[in-house]
């Protein structure tokens, strides 16, 4: 079902040294607990329609693919650059896929990914043929540089798959959740959207952002020992029922493929699942956390090295929302 997947990256490279002088942090902690040694960002002048259009731009190039066979395109983002209209529509155009697409946003996360693939997969059983999956959601937009919980994690990039009708059967059943009562463990505090007729100058000045002088400065909140909690507390189990719902146990699954959250967390996780290390693939050093791009630049990784061919993957992403998701693929 995933013919191919491509992955574009800023030009911006950040090392963990000039990370740790933004945050105060030890550089070694980054790169061995955290483990990531650099990580890309956008630069103040470049966008996630940017990002996304490189994606989707590389995948044609990459295949060969008539923009005119493309039935669909679902991008995954919660970091859009604006409110209205929708990232897809811009991506759209940008990149000159007709005006036959169906273009949808979906408004998720570290388990985006995992719900693209299942509406996909429902879109294509109504008679489409071939869709994209595009995943943006740069960060950077929204950290401080201090911000020690976030920058030292997070990094940029966008990716784009091309699924096909042709094998749907080889995506197997999924398992979903969502607990909205964590939703503050990991969210974007900014000033409210102001009501049309709140003032008669515009934005009232209760509601314009602050400048940056504290912790009230709209920009990312995590916190990270609530999210590891919530990780190692839901994932097993949705492993779980996600195999049992394809006839699977553990033992019939050659590569867990997890959102990548950090060297650390997955490690962990590994651990409580009693999976064997060598299974649960870590792609996290160059890039950081990249949010729904990472589990698609996992599977490209694997299949530029030839790692996937005849493999049963595990496909779990979990996070913002509080939400999961989870399926298997036979490639």
């Amino acid at each position: 079902m995933i013919e191919h997947i491509s992955v574009a990256l800023p030009e911006w490279k950040v090392g963990a040294e000039e990370i740790a002088e933004w945050t105060g942090s030890d550089p070694e902690f980054i790169r061995g607990k955290v483990g990531i040694d650099s990580r890309r960002f956008l630069r103040e002048d470049e966008t996630a329609r940017d990002l996304a259009a490189a994606a989707v731009r590389k995948l044609i190039d990459e295949t060969g693919i008539a923009t005119g066979d493309v039935d669909f395109m679902l991008t995954v983002t919660q970091t859009p650059d604006e409110r209205l209209p929708h990232l897809g529509a811009r991506v759209q155009t940008a990149c000159g896929l007709p005006t036959t697409v169906m273009a949808l946003d979906i408004s998720l996360g570290c388990s985006g990914y995992v719900h693209a693939l299942s509406v996909a997969k429902g879109l294509m059983a109504t008679g489409m043929r071939r869709g994209l999956i595009v995943t943006c959601d740069p960060y950077s937009k929204m950290m401080r540089r201090r911000d020690k919980a976030t920058v030292t994690v997070f990094g940029d990039a966008a990716t784009c798959s091309l699924v096909d009708g042709d094998g749907i059967d080889r995506l197997g059943r999924f398992d979903y959740g969502t607990d909205g009562s964590g939703a503050e463990h990991l969210t974007y505090k900014g000033p409210p959207l102001p009501g049309a007729l709140a003032a008669e100058d515009g934005i009232p000045a209760e509601n314009e952002a602050p400048d940056e002088t504290g912790d009230e400065v709209p920009s990312l909140h995590m916190n990270g020992r609530e999210i590891l909690n919530f990780m190692l507390e839901r994932v097993p189990d949705s492993v779980d029922r996600c195999l049992e719902r394809n006839g699977l146990t553990r033992d019939d699954v050659d590569l867990f493929v997890f959102h990548q959250a950090s060297r650390y967390m997955l490690t962990l996780l590994a651990r409580r699942m009693g999976l064997d290390i060598a299974r649960v693939p870590i792609r996290i050093g160059e890039t950081g956390n990249t949010v729904s791009s990472t589990i698609p630049a996992v599977l490209s990784d694997l299949a530029a090295s030839g790692d996937l061919r005849g493999r049963t993957v595990l496909l779990s992403g979990f996070g913002v929302g509080l939400s999961w998701a989870t399926t298997v693929l036979r490639t």
